[in-house]
């Protein structure tokens, strides 16, 4: 399994999970030809596109999408708000979990002034994979993770404006949800959506690397792609 990072800031988000035999797709806030581009203009493995919540960034070209033959899963709420519909467009609902392909996806809802939901996704060639971006803090905790995808959107300490207080999630709370958590297995950090202007990225990826010594820690720059194996190397 393979990740691509499409995009992970305000101007656009977008995210692949590539195995051999299917593609899927975590948020439509970038262009569909963008997204071909990245697949060789060839979507017959995309099995569909989950999504967050209603924010442009990460729901702005679900029309496109749709239109491409792929389906979109997200909230009722996301739907109405994003004004999409069809028999392509799947309601989910947080904590049932969703098959599509080999992926079992589990939405859970997070704090960030919209309706939002992040991912717990397993398949069998990737084990488990925790995706949340945008969100003020994750209540939940998590067992036997192999992967997590988190936001780390700003530093106090770099803090231009109260801006994405409350609603993203901070250096320090992606750090106290980490240790908090059950880190035996997890071989991948990723850290998504850092601001522009309110992060530092080589000092986000040290600490996070200081409390989570034997994983890999990645920055969610676009064009990035790490495997995402379920078994060591």
């Amino acid at each position: 399994m393979t990740l691509k990072v499409l995009g992970s800031e305000s101007a656009g988000n977008c995210y692949l999970l590539e195995s051999f035999f299917e593609i899927l797709i975590i948020e439509a806030g970038i262009r569909l030809n963008d997204v071909k581009k990245a697949l060789n203009y060839d979507l017959r493995k995309v099995i569909g596109c989950f999504i967050t919540h209603a924010h442009g960034d990460h729901c702005k070209y679900a029309t496109d999408y749709l239109k491409a033959g792929i389906d979109i899963y997200t909230s009722a709420e996301t739907i109405q708000a994003a004004a999409i519909s069809g028999h392509r467009v799947h309601p989910i609902q947080a904590n049932t979990m969703i098959r599509i392909g080999e992926f079992k996806v589990i939405p859970f809802p997070v704090p960030h002034g919209v309706p939002t939901f992040g991912f717990l996704i397993n398949h069998p060639f990737s084990g488990s994979i925790l995706f949340v971006t945008d969100a003020a803090y994750i209540s939940n905790k998590f067992n036997n993770l192999n992967h997590i995808l988190i936001e780390a959107n700003y530093e106090d300490a770099l803090l231009t404006s109260d801006r994405a207080v409350g609603k993203h999630m901070s250096l320090d709370t992606c750090l106290e949800f980490l240790q908090a958590n059950d880190m035996k297995q997890v071989r991948n950090i990723v850290l998504l959506h850092l601001s522009r202007v309110n992060s530092d990225a080589k000092l986000f990826k040290k600490s996070v690397q200081a409390i989570a010594p034997n994983a890999s820690v990645w920055i969610a720059d676009k064009g990035l792609e790490v495997y995402l194996s379920k078994y060591p190397f």
